[in-house]
């Protein structure tokens, strides 16, 4: 080997004295890189006094192993905790309410003004109206299914309802008729007291007319008879009907409407249900019972006309046995009569101007 093979190598092997000494100093657990074997250089040969060629690869890993001592070792960084990490993107929350978007306005519309509906009822079916809530008020007039009335109070437990009867106060049963938009209805502060129950006035015994004593001195065919009031006499074979007719009737004027009205008892005055009772003019018309069609116990009414009769009508009203079937509404020529056969005296009257009788009463003997 030359001397300049030998000083090459000297330098290298120094180079590589230098860079392990210079390692070992720092004191540093981290190994060197490893070199990687370089295949073996090829000298050029040089002039006599030039400088000695130097490998570049063996001049690149000493300046590397130079670098590496000389800067500072990095500690490994302690292990941090998941939630001292940084997060990844602020939660929407912290986002300025600039950024927010403004909530829509939402168009104000005028509010739809409320309709009041009227309290009414409406007439199931032919009723009569009383002057009070209940069946024992006389009876103001008559109302048709279908008519409309309006609601003007209620009684104290809701049952009967007062209604502004053609300009007056009249009271209708609220199972007999359609109540509508009532719910604001109050109790009516003029309610009636109710009315004393009748009673049955005592019937006095018919006179009987004795018979007139002439004078002593005067021959019998020579005196004319005494003139004696006509007696009032009962009804041919009253005797025999099982029930009596009461004077206890009351009638008045009423231009709207003629009716009828009244009460069946026993004969210790109480009132009885399911008696047949029939009115009769121009021939057989209607026969309906006692406390029939939710009328209240003992009570029987007719409403014949629809309204006024005509002025000259003769009206007949008598208790009749109760045979067939009785419709709502009583039995009538359509649907029917069954036996006639008067069971009381009759109670007769002509109306000469429209009228309502009330407290027509027939007495079981």
């Amino acid at each position: 080997m030359n001397d300049r093979k030998r000083n090459s190598m000297g330098r290298w092997l120094g180079a590589m004295v230098a860079a392990s000494m210079l390692l070992a100093a720092c004191g540093t657990s981290a190994e060197p890189p490893i070199p990687t074997r370089e295949p073996a250089p090829t000298f050029t040969p040089t002039t006599e006094g030039a400088a000695p060629a130097v490998d570049p690869a063996v001049e690149a890993a000493a300046a590397t192993a130079a670098a590496q001592a000389a800067a500072p070792q990095e500690e490994p960084a302690a292990e941090q905790p998941a939630t001292e990490q940084p997060a990844a993107q602020e939660p929407a929350a912290t986002q300025p309410a600039a950024e927010e978007a403004a909530p829509a306005e939402t168009p104000t519309t005028a509010p739809t003004p409320t309709v009041v509906q009227a309290a009414e009822v409406v007439i199931n079916s032919q009723i009569n109206v009383r002057g009070g809530p209940g069946t024992n008020y006389n009876i103001v007039g008559a109302a048709n299914a279908g008519q409309r009335y309006p609601v003007t109070g209620k009684n104290n437990d809701g049952t009967w309802w007062q209604i502004n009867f053609n300009g007056q106060a009249g009271w209708v049963f609220g199972e007999l008729v359609t109540a509508q938009n009532v719910q604001a209805v109050a109790v009516a502060p003029n309610i009636p007291a109710p009315p004393p129950t009748n009673t049955p006035a005592p019937v006095p015994p018919t006179p009987v007319p004795q018979p007139t004593q002439p004078p002593a001195d005067q021959p019998p065919a020579e005196q004319p008879p005494a003139e004696q009031p006509p007696a009032e006499q009962p009804p041919a074979n009253n005797d025999s009907f099982p029930f009596t007719l009461g004077a206890t009737e009351s009638c008045a004027p009423n231009a709207g409407n003629t009716y009828f009205s009244g009460f069946i008892r026993d004969s210790n005055n109480n009132l009885m249900n399911g008696v047949c009772v029939h009115i009769a003019f121009y021939g057989p018309r209607t026969t309906k019972c006692s406390g029939c069609d939710g009328v209240g116990d003992g009570i029987w009414g007719f409403n014949p006309f629809g309204g006024p009769a005509d002025p000259g009508t003769t009206v007949e009203i008598f208790v009749v046995p109760c045979s067939g079937n009785m419709p709502f509404g009583g039995q009538t020529e359509q649907s029917g009569f069954g036996d006639l056969t008067p069971q009381s005296p009759k109670w007769t009257r002509t109306i000469n101007a429209s009228e309502q009788c009330t407290g027509i009463t027939f007495y079981k003997k």
